[in-house]
């Protein structure tokens, strides 16, 4: 009892102050309670206790007077096991045996083996209860016994959770558990991550060796060496800084060249290369779960930079150049990468183009370098453009339209998009401000002329044609609505988003072409002048004809004898189609799809008006946030859309009032007009004034309203030249503008997004691979793969898993998704590239099958054409030098 008393305290089941009668008492409640936990806990009536030392003998009669029988074993197992069975079926009973338990090799021929099993033991060391209680094999017993003291903590034992059952225990997990949380992990990891995490407290010599002391104190210090000499065929014999130098070394070198077959002559680190496959896809298998960790990928970076200082990236871009493929990419192979592309956007833009093409697609790039890759790619897409005219004198109206909507409509939008991916980082450029900022002056510079120059053009030869659009070959806003909905009986919504001008109308078009399976169509409309929201929600709505009045501060546009102010739309609209209703954007949204659908149980057509872009961009204090808000309306739109659908509604038009033009760059004394005299009526703007007439020849263009719409007035426009702004009083915005005649102002786009209920299923774009790789002698292989033509509405996008497989298509590498889903038609924009990396059965073999399959083939038995050969090296060849 002194025994059992003396480990109850140092186990903390008893007051340590309890005189020696007291802690008997204490000692015995506890063991009575303990032995009835463990039977209800099991849901058992037999519980078997081995006294290999008589010790416990003495407790035996007060356990009996707490109501459990006990009986006490010798050799009469026959006729006790008739009583276990029979007899005492209802009653508590202690085994007790008077003797050591069996050993492991002798336990199979112990008579109650079977009753053993099948009921529960009482144990009262720490190691025996450990076992016990997670029911662990006996096996284990000397394994618990050398880490007790770790395991019996309550703490360790949640975070060892995971291999604490009699399936996974086993000495491998137990020591991957206790090196897991050696290295500060909450739960057991994987091998990789612990070597990873030493790696990075490498960096802290202190921390390093305060953890390797701990592991050392475990005796576990040589399995994690073992791990480091398996991934990297090293033969270290201790753990110790220097070692882990000598690491990093070798794997920050066989990283990088993870793509290279042969050394160059030059290289003089080839000595550290890994030559056989198998090892460089275990290595490049360590480096990818590096990697995709969320919080290690910073870590990379200082462990190459600290620990491996020795390999110099700047070498390996001597030796092998800047166009090779690597591993792994140092800040300082990224920073002339980088440099590279701001340095050659003029001189050559199209291969600068293709090259940023590449990077704006890769992973590893951190945000302020991939921004400053996509701002490179959109300034080279806008000069691409550029450069192919030599000017921007057209011969009709007609040719100007349909040239701005098939090419020039992208270097607003490839402008947009700069200017975005400029603003978004232009505080993060550190070492790259300079070139940066050089080259989006000199972008800016180039639009503001390319608008000065295209619509001083357009403007000439709409004068020659005394700006009468109704000779224009091309819909007018004021038909909408009876060139859509007239004779159209299915339901339908049209979203008019406010200054959704065309060249954003088609970035949505091609977001939404490449995202669904539905058809999306787009078309130009062109908008009246002055091109301002009053008169362009006016044409959105049924009208055989607008009227106008001359209100007191502004014109009065009426339909059928009603103004068309908001609160009359819907009116207007129920004359037309009495199960017409309005709503603005926060109406709908907020609109449940059950909400949706019974709203269309009474009505058939829907406007949703949206003003976010005017909103925003027509304030003098935001207007600069014009291009952040049109990234916003372009999602809301999409939002919206979707919503729509979950209503059961397959038809939706998105349009605008008018355009806008947008400039970032301050505008000079040269582009502001002298407001013209006007006599009569008079409604002025930056980019109009409307009058009964004007009192002497004008800096810009006049024309007669009835020219541009299908008003029967004799009101008079003014507008000023290209983009100028006429000078106008007050705290009025200059840098966002509409109202004018350019052709960003006045063409808006109609989107139309539907389902095709004729046709069940569309087809997919094909794709074809274009690299002639048939060797694998790094563990992985490059893959470059052409979409054969751009998603559109007779070919949708498709998601295709690529992989390598063995002849009976057993998996020799992991899968890789790649989404079909380009809408560009320049071939250069369809190109994908992958990389597949051997796994350790693929890596044993000498080829392999690279095969493609649909996503949604879960069985993968329809392969889809490809099925290439593809040889594997299992021993890396080697220049002689």
């Amino acid at each position: 009892m002194e025994k059992l008393c003396q480990q109850s305290k140092s186990k903390g089941t008893i007051n340590t102050n309890d005189s020696g009668n007291a802690c008997n008492n204490a000692l015995e409640k506890a063991m009575i309670e303990k032995i009835k936990n463990l039977l209800k806990q099991h849901n058992r009536n037999i519980i078997f206790y081995f006294d290999a030392d008589g010790s416990f003998k003495e407790e035996l009669k007060e356990i009996e007077d707490a109501g459990i029988k006990v009986v006490e074993v010798s050799n009469n197992y026959f006729q006790l096991k008739y009583k276990l069975e029979f007899v005492w079926t209802k009653e508590l009973v202690l085994l007790y045996h008077p003797f050591a338990k069996p050993s492991p090799s002798k336990i199979n021929k112990y008579p109650f083996l079977g009753l053993l099993i099948a009921n529960t033991e009482l144990r009262l060391d720490d190691a025996s209860e450990f076992l016990s209680d997670y029911k662990l094999n006996e096996l284990h017993l000397p394994l618990v016994k050398q880490y007790i003291n770790i395991l019996k903590l309550k703490g360790n034992q949640k975070k060892l959770a995971k291999i604490l059952d009699p399936d996974r225990f086993s000495e491998d997990n137990l020591k991957l558990g206790l090196i897991s949380i050696t290295l500060n992990y909450h739960s057991v990891t994987d091998k990789n991550s612990c070597m990873s995490r030493l790696l990075e407290l490498a960096t802290d010599e202190n921390k390093l060796d305060k953890t390797l002391r701990n592991l050392k104190e475990l005796e576990l210090e040589e399995v994690v060496l073992l791990w480091f000499n398996n991934l990297l065929d090293t033969k270290h014999h201790q753990l110790n800084h220097e070692t882990l130098i000598e690491i990093v070394n070798k794997l920050k070198y066989n990283v990088l060249v993870g793509f290279i077959g042969k050394p160059v002559s030059a290289d003089s680190y080839s000595k550290l290369k890994l030559e056989r496959t198998a090892d460089i896809n275990i290595l490049q298998s360590f480096f990818y779960d590096w990697q995709s960790s969320p919080t290690s990928k910073e870590g990379i970076h200082e462990v190459f930079n600290t620990l491996a200082i020795a390999i110099k990236t700047s070498n390996l871009l001597e030796w092998y150049g800047i166009e090779q493929e690597y591993g792994y990419y140092s800040e300082e192979m990224l920073d002339v990468i980088i440099n590279g592309l701001y340095d050659t956007v003029f001189t050559q833009p199209i291969e600068t183009k293709d090259k940023s093409i590449k990077w704006k697609r890769s992973e590893i790039l951190e945000e302020r370098l991939k921004l400053q890759v996509v701002f490179v790619y959109h300034v080279t897409s806008l000069l691409e453009v550029l450069n192919a005219f030599k000017s921007f004198k057209f011969n009709t109206p007609d040719d100007y339209i349909n040239i701005y909507k098939d090419e020039l409509y992208k270097v607003d939008f490839h402008y947009r998009k700069a200017s975005l991916a400029f603003n978004s980082v232009r505080d993060k450029l550190f070492e790259f401000e300079d070139k940066a900022k050089l080259l989006f002056d000199e972008i800016n510079g180039k639009y503001d002329r390319f608008l000065i120059e295209l619509n001083t053009e357009w403007q000439r030869i709409l004068q020659e044609n005394n700006f009468n659009f109704h000779n224009i070959n091309v819909n007018k806003q004021f038909d909408f609505y009876k060139n859509y909905l007239e004779d159209f009986t299915s339901k339908i919504v049209v979203i008019i988003s406010d200054a959704f001008r065309y060249e954003l109308g088609y970035e949505l078009y091609d977001e939404l072409m490449a995202d669904s399976k539905n058809l999306v169509e787009i078309e130009p409309y062109l908008a009246s002048l002055p091109s301002y929201t009053n008169l362009g929600m006016s044409n959105l709505l049924p009208n055989k004809g607008i009227t106008v009045e001359k209100g007191d501060k502004d014109l009065v546009f009426k339909i059928d004898g009603k103004s068309t102010i908001s609160t009359n739309r819907v009116k207007i609209l129920q004359n037309r189609e009495p199960k017409s209703a309005c709503l603005d954007y926060s109406q709908a949204m907020k609109l449940s799809r059950d909400e949706g659908r019974d709203f269309f149980k009474n009505h058939r057509v829907l406007y949703i008006y949206h003003d976010w872009m005017d909103a925003i961009g027509d304030k003098k204090r935001t207007e600069h946030e014009t291009f952040n808000a049109s990234t916003k309306t372009i999602e809301d739109i999409k939002d919206m859309i979707m919503k729509i659908y979950g209503w059961n509604v397959y038809h939706v038009l998105v349009t605008s009032d008018h355009g806008f033009l947008y400039n970032n760059t301050e505008l000079t004394e040269s582009s502001r007009e002298q407001l013209p005299k006007s006599i009569g009526f008079n409604r002025e703007h930056s980019r109009f004034v409307v009058a009964d007439d004007f009192e002497s020849k004008l800096d810009g263009y006049g024309l007669e309203m009835k020219n541009t719409t299908n008003i029967d007035t004799d009101l008079k426009i003014a507008i000023p030249r290209a983009i100028n702004r006429y000078r106008k009083q007050g705290n009025i915005g200059v840098q966002f503008v509409h109202g004018g005649a350019s052709l960003q102002e006045l063409l808006v786009p109609v989107v139309k997004f539907y389902k095709d209920t004729k046709k069940e299923k569309s087809d997919l774009v094909s794709f074809n691979r274009i690299d002639q790789n048939d060797r694998i002698s790094s563990g992985s292989i490059k893959i470059t793969l052409l979409q054969d033509q751009p998603v559109d509405n007779e070919l949708k996008s498709t998601e295709v898993l690529f992989g390598l497989y063995s002849e009976k298509g057993d998996l020799y590498s992991k899968e890789v998704e790649v989404q079909f889903n380009s809408t560009s038609g320049n071939p250069k924009e369809r190109i994908f590239e992958i990389i597949l990396s051997l796994n350790t059965l693929g890596s044993n073999s000498s080829f392999c099958y690279l095969k493609a399959y649909h996503k949604e083939d879960k069985s993968r038995l329809n392969p889809l054409g490809i099925n290439d050969l593809i040889k594997v090296n299992t021993l890396m060849e080697k220049d002689e030098f």
